[in-house]
Order: C-alpha cells, then sequence, then structure tokens
C-alpha cells in the first residue's frame, strides 16, 4: 500500500513549460543536437513541477523523522559532521585496517590519534587514544580491536559475503517492497586469476535462492586487455561471462544481471559487451540491465543508442532491457587520468552540470514511446530529483517503467519515507568475505567523502528537516539545475581524432603533445588501420638495409666510434 503524496496543481491542458537557461553552455547554438519526446511523447516540463516536487520532499522528510534511525548510521553521519572527521576516518580504513604488517597499523593508529572526533562517545575517544599509546607495545591486541570498532561503524554499508552469515543478512534486509542489488566487492582485477574469482564468486551468488539481482563490472571479468584491441575485447568480454547471463535465462525464477562500469574508458566496452550478449539468439527473451553516469556528457547520446537498439530488439520480440541512471562516483580517478595523460576531463565541470545532464537523462527516457523498451532505474538519494523522477513519471504516465534505488544503509529514514510513496526500493548491496574486508576499503572513501562533501546531498541527509539553511542550500540547487534544463543532446568533453590533421602550435613556448586517447572510436579505428597496413609495409626497409652490419671488423668500429 502507498500512502498519497502531495498532487500536482493546475496541470489540466498544456502545462507552461520551464524556460531552459543555456547561460552555462554558451558552446550551444543551432548545431547542437536535440531530441524529442518521441511521437507520444513531450520534452516540457510542467511549471508547477519545481514547487511540487520540493513540497514532496518536505513530505519525505516529516515522514522520515519518525523513522528509528540506525544507532552506527547516525554515528557515521556525526563523525564526517566533524572538521576531523573524513581526515581521521578515511586515515583509520586506509592506514589501520588495510596494512597486513600489525606494527604498521600500530604506527598509523598513533598517527591519527590526535584528530579522532568529538562526536564519538567519551569512551570511544578514550579506547582511540589509549589503544594508540598501546598499540606500538601490543599491537598484535590493540589493532585487532580498532578494526573490530570501524568495521561496526560501517557495517551498515557492507554485507558479510560468508556462507555462514549471507542467509540471515539478506533475510533480515529484505522485506515487502524492498529487493536488492547485490555486488561482489574485491580490488582492481589485475590477472586472470582474480578475474576468474570474481566471476565465480558472482556465480554462486547468483545461484543462492534468496538473490535475484547482481551486478557485475567488465573490469571484473578479465584482466586488463589492449586497449587498441577493442573488437576482440568485446567477444573476449562477452565469453565470459555468458554462462552467467545464460544462469539467468534458465532460471525459473527471474534473476536480474546489471552490468556495471566505473571508468570513462570502459564506457564504449561496456555498451558492445552489453549488445553483443543481448543479441544473441539465446537471450532474446532475456532482460538485463546497464549503468550510465550522468556526469559524463556522453550518457545521453548513450541512452540514446541503447534506447534505438533495445526497440529494435523488442521489434524482434525480444524483451526490454533497464537502464540504472546515477550521477557519477569516479571523480577523482578521471582527474588523475586525465591529468597523466594531458586529456580534457571526462565529466561535467560542476555538479550543478551533472544535476542538470542527470534530469536531462531522465526526461529522454522517461517517455511513453520507450519505457516499454528501456525501463529506468532512478538511483540516488538526492530527494529533489527522486521527487522530480516520480512526478514527471506520473504525468507521463510512465511509472510502472521506473523503479527507484538507493545505497544500502545510507539514509534508512529518507529510503523508507519514499518507498512507502513509490512502493518499493531496490537497495545496491555490496557484499565482501570478512578475511577480504580491506577490498571494500576504495567502495567505503567514496561513501564517506560523499557524507562529508559540502557539494553533495548526503552531507545534508541528517539535518535537512532541522536545518532550515540547509534545506534551502538544496532546493536552491535543484532549482539551478531545472533551470539549465534543455533538450540538447551534449557532445562528449574528449573528442581527439588521430585522421585530423593536428592544428599548426601558436609557438609560443613548449608543450607536449597529449596521448593518443584510445577509449575514442576514431582514434582505435585510426590504430588498427595502421596495424592492417604492417603486413605490406616496407617501411624502414631502406634503412635497416643501409645500417645492416655484416662483418665483424665494421662492428669494431662502429663500438669503437661510440666509445670515443
Amino acid at each position: 500500500m502507498t500512502t498519497q503524496t502531495p498532487p500536482l496543481e493546475g496541470i489540466a491542458g498544456t502545462p507552461a513549460p520551464l524556460v531552459p537557461s543555456t547561460a552555462s553552455h554558451p558552446e550551444r547554438d543551432d548545431e547542437t543536437p536535440r531530441f524529442s519526446g518521441g511521437a507520444d511523447g513531450t520534452t516540457e516540463i510542467p511549471a508547477t513541477l519545481p514547487d511540487a516536487s520540493i513540497a514532496l520532499v518536505r513530505h519525505w522528510l516529516t515522514e522520515a523523522s519518525k523513522v528509528p534511525v540506525d544507532s552506527s548510521a547516525k554515528q557515521l553521519a556525526g563523525v564526517l559532521k566533524d572538521p576531523d572527521g573524513l581526515a581521521f576516518t578515511v586515515g583509520f580504513v586506509d592506514g589501520v585496517i588495510r596494512p597486513e604488517d600489525l606494527s604498521v597499523a600500530a604506527r598509523n593508529l598513533g598517527a591519527i590519534a590526535p584528530k579522532v572526533p568529538g562526536f564519538l562517545p567519551w569512551y570511544m575517544r578514550s579506547a582511540v587514544k589509549v589503544g594508540a599509546a598501546v598499540a606500538p607495545v601490543l599491537p598484535q591486541v590493540v589493532i585487532p580491536i580498532a578494526r573490530r570498532v570501524l568495521r561496526e561503524m560501517v557495517g551498515h554499508l557492507i554485507i558479510d559475503a560468508s556462507d555462514a552469515k549471507l542467509g540471515r543478512s539478506i533475510g533480515r534486509i529484505k522485506r515487502e517492497g524492498i529487493r536488492l542489488n547485490v555486488n561482489l566487492l574485491g580490488e582492481a582485477v589485475l590477472g586472470d586469476h582474480e578475474a576468474e574469482r570474481r566471476l565465480e564468486g558472482t556465480v554462486r551468488l547468483l545461484e543462492r535462492p534468496d538473490v535475484d539481482y547482481v551486478s557485475i563490472k567488465v573490469s571484473s571479468t578479465v584482466a586488463p586487455h589492449p586497449a587498441w584491441a577493442f573488437e576482440e575485447a568485446v567477444q573476449h568480454v562477452a565469453e565470459k561471462l555468458a554462462p552467467l547471463y545464460a544462469l539467468a535465462a534458465r532460471s525459473e525464477k527471474p534473476k536480474f544481471i546489471n552490468l556495471d562500469m566505473e571508468e570513462y574508458k570502459d564506457l564504449d566496452l561496456t555498451i558492445a559487451v552489453f549488445m553483443e550478449i543481448l543479441g544473441r539468439p539465446e537471450f532474446l527473451d532475456l532482460e538485463a540491465g546497464i549503468v550510465l553516469q550522468a556526469y559524463l556528457p556522453d550518457s545521453l547520446a548513450a541512452m540514446i543508442r541503447l534506447q534505438e537498439w533495445a526497440a529494435a530488439r523488442r521489434a524482434r520480440g525480444g524483451a526490454g532491457i533497464k537502464v540504472r541512471v546515477v550521477k557519477g562516483a569516479n571523480l577523482p580517478m578521471e582527474q588523475v587520468e586525465a591529468s597523466l595523460h594531458d586529456w580534457p576531463l571526462a565529466t561535467w565541470g560542476s555538479k550543478q552540470d551533472s544535476d542538470t545532464h542527470y534530469k536531462r537523462v531522465l526526461n529522454y527516457a522517461m517517455q511513453p514511446g520507450r519505457i516499454d523498451n528501456v525501463r529506468i532505474g532512478v538511483a540516488g538519494h538526492n530527494l529533489f530529483d527522486l521527487a522530480f523522477a516520480w512526478l514527471l513519471a506520473g504525468e507521463r504516465g510512465v511509472r510502472s517503467g521506473i523503479e527507484f534505488e538507493m545505497l544500502l544503509g545510507m539514509a534508512q529514514g529518507q529510503a523508507e519515507a519514499v518507498k512507502r510513496d513509490v512502493g518499493s526500493l531496490l537497495l545496491y548491496t555490496p557484499v565482501v568475505h570478512p578475511s577480504e574486508f580491506d577490498v571494500a576499503i576504495a567502495y567505503l572513501i567514496r561513501r564517506l567523502e560523499e557524507g562529508a562533501s559540502q557539494d553533495n546531498f548526503m552531507s545534508a541527509v541528517f539535518e535537512l528537516s532541522d536545518n532550515e539553511a540547509l534545506f534551502e542550500r538544496e532546493k536552491n540547487r535543484f532549482l539551478a539545475s531545472l533551470g539549465q534544463l534543455d533538450d540538447s543532446v551534449p557532445a562528449p568533453n574528449r573528442r581527439q581524432d588521430r585522421t585530423v590533421p593536428a592544428a599548426p602550435h601558436p609557438g609560443t613556448g613548449f608543450e607536449n603533445t597529449p596521448d593518443t586517447d584510445p577509449s575514442l572510436p576514431a582514434n582505435r579505428n585510426w590504430g588498427r588501420a595502421i596495424l592492417e597496413r604492417v603486413a605490406g609495409s616496407d617501411l624502414g626497409k631502406d634503412t635497416v638495409a643501409a645500417t645492416t652490419l655484416t662483418q665483424v671488423a665494421d662492428l669494431e668500429d662502429t663500438v669503437a666510434g661510440a666509445v670515443e
């Protein structure tokens, strides 16, 4: 049963659209590609929707305040509000939990102890300081205890993957209206052994009767592959993943596989693998999903491509697909990648642009003529975005084709309030074996940074009900992102094309040529064309002949000359 949500007023007839702003996008002009609502849809946003969304958020916050909050979640949120909270928690996770050498962990504990957050209870603050003093002498006693305390603090974000505890944890979390998207965590895959191990672990999860939905990344399936061998990599990854999809296809109980991604360099590869697998006749009737990250300008063009492909698949009598739309959580690594290779940053330049693009992708996808081909997972914790999506879907009559998704353990009261109105939630549920808890560090640090960053909605979740200034901050960010909303299809930030002659250098100083970016199709085609010419090429043949030494005396003269 769902509760009644605040109605949209004055929607009858043709609604007045919001006036889109292009002030922050001066590069857009009449040549910019644009999308429509399709034969049965519209891209217009009702003028009353912003106020209705804000009212719905207030309603959810009121309901959320009545939901008991998990003590560990409240404690972690309090720690992250402390000025030293993020540095302390990340330092603890990375410096005390990760090291195998207990002596190293003990030294690190001593280094971060002075920054222990004041929000922690006095006995925990005292325990950290005493433990830091004793750890160098008794690391084998102190460090395991310290690690256990931290694991308990973040235990609501990740569940134990061991057979003895996983079933019990799943049973505790799942209830009416709650489903789980289970993801087996692990470090970056660097070899075939770890790739096989991760894939086998995901297969075992999907075989469980209490698991019906799993996520896996292409980068977790195979060892790193040459970026230039794109077509070969697609076939290789598809062959590795096909047995997992076959397991889902033959299961009596519906099983769902979500193909996840993190890095920009995997965008084209992930989409190509997804289409390759689901394009096979044996998987024609299987519904499966893929993720798109809205902080990439490329994501709308990717959504359009997936929509067109899914429509053709449906026309052949096949099942639809699902796209999980997220904001994106790999920004630090994208910044590093861009800096190392002298490439443009692949993501939007501001959080507001990412927020606008998230709505732009939803505006395109949530249309009556498209939702049967591509169901949408509206993923995130920003209540304003969720309210926008829910009300817009209601206006367009496509609520049956959307699913709301959140992260396990994050903003539990708000999640419950949203679930009561929208009917159900899918919780992204990371699992990890206790002996490998350190592999969860990257996931944990992303969650911790989200909770501490003032640019992120998650930094305000525990105070929105009581702090009107924070509510106004998030409301204004929401309205600003809506003010930028338009129907353009943005071009990628990275447009390098080695087939196009480089522009002349202005001659004012030295500047390195950026590395060639193999994540771009034009560059991959350029590289493959070079490789195909190698077999019949005689370039360099004369140089080799002219410099070949066949006599010992000539070799000795050459060496002697080099020494001089």
